[in-house]
């Protein structure tokens, strides 16, 4: 490892601290001596020569110093170092001067400047020191010599001052390189201490992390001695992966771990050979005696005169059962994608080539598997088109996956086919392809297009030229000799709807089934199919001239209710098992053709009451005219042959008071006015009989009414008929609805009337009309008045019914039938809702209609 740089300045920051700290306890003491012998020589000079000038420089020298104690302490050793050293400087160059010769004493003192800057300056001004000294002792030597300090003593030469600067020099050569060579050796033994601590912390770190690897390591780790054959350690893993305790394991031989002995012996010859084994797969023995699949790693390691086995167990017993069932699942996705009906491809997105393919793709392109294998679809050219190429692209690229795309490809032979495709994304080791299946749908276009076809052959008809458009259409999808449709007539007999023969229609006509082929179908709900080879019998099917028929099929045709109305059936000349698709076509078409055979005879149902219809209605007129006519005569019975006698008993009754008048007792005054309230109950009895007859006769006048205004002329009526009540009444204005005016005059005088007249015990009576909220054109009228018991409210609208007494309330009872009369005629609806005491609510509506 290189140490860093020298520093030249021995005061410098850079130094390490053990110098800079000696460097302070050096400037420490020269400091402390100098304060020491700076006052003992004043004391001498003024003892000797009293207060000299010089004595003036030493004293002032003495203050300099104890001045520097302060930035000393203040931690600036530098600056004291370096004001000491000047100061001697001063201080000596000053006493030579007032000495007046250069063999003064002061000499010494520069001396030990020189030596102070040789130990803390750096060389520049080391060497600025020196050439002051020689220079300033050369300067006092000519000036000695001239006579110019006044000297006593006898002049000195020039060899003084050689000698002078010889001694300054080398002392100040000795220093600087004494000084430099000191720092050189330190920071040497400094850089062999620090690669020693580090050498020795790295041991001690290395040990704490094998002894932390080892401890914590999640593989079972031992370490053995191959000479004691003892077990010096083992992992907390290695303990729990083979059920051992470490006091069982630790110091002890080896347990048995091994399940098979030959694994043992191979393990061992292999240490042997090459001391060391990696990843041995074999089979451990727990403690247990449970057996786990493992894999050791072992290595030989010399520790001074000991060998020592490490051993690593690793667990890989899931490992292996992850790739058995790896395996097995490889061997399932291999079997699935082996004898997969669809064509599978596996295609890879890079270059786009096919990495495996199926047999079945043979059935969708005509390419063996082989043949497939390390081509793409461009080597193929498989694309018809180069948009529908992009156009798959795309929609991959965007969604991933692609479901049922439907396109079309060339097969091996060059030939447009369709197909629909179903791929995704997915990732093999590393690289993104494409699961592609794929399945040829060129058949099943053709039968759809085929289906169409004899759809739109046949749509556009009804009647009996559908039946014979069918049956051409049929004929020809499926490749039939021969159709029969027909309609069962009342005598059992069938009588034909189409019927077709090589191609041919021919006439339709009545045949007779007994003893032929087509009995059995009839007897049966679904497709019945018979081979005449495999039945042994000869298919009878009467109107159809064909030779050696092989195969017939045919399905009945019923009526909802299950009831046989014809047959629809199809021949072959020759021996023919009809196929799925043969089989779907023909219920397709039986369930159409039962279809149409059922409107046919629904349409033939309703042509003859139509027919019958006019009789029907001129017969239902006469009998209405008939009853109005009876109904007009029994209301002029009523009104002539009732209401006469009515009109002479009152009068009758009036006369015999006017002349029995004073001579009448309190009982007679009493019988006639009972005589008299009959004959009126009966009057309007009659009175709301005729009403209730009128109301029903008549034909309607539909138009916008004011409910409102016709509300507030029946309460103005009764409030005139009963002024002294206080009753609140309450009317919605604008109420509009769509009816019989007068007719609706009677609802309201009705249901007003009875909310009058069954709210005269309540003060004060409230009635109130509005817009119900259960819908448009429904209106309610309310009263609080006596209410009724709603178990009884079927009775509410039939007439003579009364829910109250005739001494509590007026009343014949068939004023809310006419009400419900008129709200029926109307195509309306009322009901009424009360409780006895809480009042009543009814509400209706006029309906929307021209009922009449």
């Amino acid at each position: 490892m290189d140490h860093p740089p020298i520093d030249d300045d021995p005061l410098s920051s850079n130094l390490p601290d053990a110098i800079e700290q000696q460097q302070r306890q050096v400037v420490r003491s020269l400091l402390f001596t100098v304060c020491c012998f700076m006052p003992v020589i004043l004391l001498a000079l003024v003892h000797r020569s009293g207060f000299t000038p010089l004595a003036g420089v030493v004293a002032t020298a003495c203050i300099f110093v104890l001045a520097l104690w302060v930035p000393f302490q203040l931690g600036r050793t530098r600056l004291v170092a370096h004001w000491l050293i000047c100061g001697l400087l001063a201080t000596s160059t000053l006493a030579l001067y007032h000495e007046g010769t250069v063999r003064s004493a002061a000499v010494l003192a520069m001396m030990a400047a020189v030596i102070m800057a040789g130990t803390f300056l750096p060389k520049s001004s080391l060497a600025a020191v020196g050439v002051y000294c020689i220079a300033v002792l050369g300067a006092f030597n000519w000036m000695e010599q001239q006579g110019v300090l006044g000297s006593q003593l006898q002049p000195v030469t020039w060899v003084v001052w050689v000698i002078q600067a010889g001694v300054i020099a080398a002392v100040l050569v000795s220093m600087f390189y004494g000084r430099h060579r000191l720092i050189e050796a330190y920071h040497s033994q400094a850089q062999s201490l620090l690669k020693a601590q580090v050498a020795q912390e790295g041991l001690h770190a290395s040990e704490n992390r094998f002894k932390t690897l080892f401890r914590n390591n999640p593989a079972a780790c031992m370490v053995q001695s191959v000479e004691a054959r003892v077990v010096i350690d083992a992992n907390d893993a290695f303990l729990a992966l083979t059920g051992y305790r470490r006091d069982e394991v630790q110091g002890q031989i080896p347990p048995p771990l091994w399940a098979d002995a030959s694994e043992h012996r191979t393990f061992r010859n292999a240490l042997k050979q090459h001391g060391e084994v990696r990843a041995m797969r074999a089979r451990g023995l727990r403690k247990d005696g449970s057996f786990i699949e493992v894999q050791v790693s072992a290595e030989l390691l010399a520790e001074g005169f000991e060998r020592l086995l490490i051993v690593m167990v690793l667990d890989v017993t899931a490992e292996v059962a992850s790739r058995a069932a790896l395996e097995a699942a490889k061997e399932r996705f291999s079997t699935a994608f082996s004898f997969s009906p669809l064509g599978t491809l596996i295609r890879r997105t890079r270059d786009g080539l096919y990495l495996e393919a199926n047999e079945a793709n043979e059935q969708v392109l005509g390419y063996r598997a082989e043949e497939l294998l390390g081509q793409n679809s461009r080597d193929l050219k498989v694309w018809v088109t180069e948009e529908e190429h992009q156009a798959y692209t795309r929609k991959l690229v965007e969604h991933g996956e692609v479901l049922g795309h439907a396109t079309r490809l060339y097969n091996r032979w060059g030939e447009p086919v369709h197909v629909k495709i179903w791929s995704r994304r997915i990732d093999l080791d590393g690289e993104t392809c494409e699961l592609i299946y794929s399945i040829n749908v060129t058949e099943q276009q053709r039968r759809e297009a085929m289906l169409m076809n004899v759809a739109r052959g046949v749509s556009s008809k009804t009647g009996e030229a559908f039946f014979l458009s069918l049956a051409e259409h049929l004929a020809q999808g499926i490749g039939a000799e021969g159709v029969l449709i027909g309609e069962l007539g009342p005598d059992g007999a069938l009588d034909t709807l189409a019927l077709l023969q090589d191609g041919d229609l021919q006439p339709n006509r009545s045949l007779a089934l007994a003893h032929t082929a087509l009995v059995g179908i009839l007897a049966q709900e679904e497709l019945v199919t018979i081979d005449a080879r495999a039945s042994q019998m000869v298919l009878n099917v009467p109107a159809v001239e064909l030779d050696a028929l092989q195969t017939l099929a045919g399905v009945a045709l019923r009526d909802p209710d299950g009831t046989a109305i014809g047959l629809m059936a199809v021949v072959w000349r020759e021996r023919r098992d009809p196929t799925p698709d043969v089989r779907a076509l023909l219920t397709i078409f039986a369930s159409r053709c039962n279809a149409e055979l059922v409107r046919l005879r629904r349409d033939r149902e309703i042509r003859r009451l139509q027919s019958t219809l006019e009789q029907r209605v001129a017969a239902r007129t006469q009998q209405l005219e008939y009853l109005n006519r009876e109904l007009e005569s029994f209301s002029y019975s009523v009104s002539h042959d009732l209401k006469s006698p009515l009109r002479s008993m009152d009068g009758f009754t009036h006369m015999l008071r006017e002349q029995m008048a004073g001579r009448l007792t309190q009982e007679d005054e009493n019988l006639i006015a009972r005589v008299q309230g009959a004959i009126a109950r009966m009057n309007s009895l009659i009175v709301d009989l005729l009403a209730l007859a009128r109301v029903s006769q008549g034909r309607l006048q539909r138009m916008e009414v004011n409910l409102s205004d016709l509300a507030e002329d029946v309460t103005r009526h009764l409030f005139h008929t009963d002024a002294a009540r206080p009753v609140e009444v309450s009317i919605e204005p604008g109420l509009m609805a769509n009816c019989d005016a007068h007719m609706a005059h009677i609802v309201l005088e009705n249901l007003l009337g009875n909310a009058w007249k069954y709210s005269r015990h309540q003060a004060p009576a409230r009635i109130e009309m509005g817009m119900d909220a259960g819908g448009t054109a429904r209106f309610y009228i309310r009263d609080n008045g006596a209410g009724f018991d709603m178990s009884r409210s079927d009775r509410l609208f039939k007439p003579f019914n009364r829910l109250h007494a005739a001494s509590e309330f007026e009343g014949s009872g068939v004023g809310l039938a006419t009400v419900r009369r008129i709200i029926e005629r109307h195509g309306g609806e009322i009901v009424g809702r009360g409780e006895p005491g809480g009042g009543a609510t009814f509400v209706f509506s006029f309906g929307s209609g021209t009922t009449g």
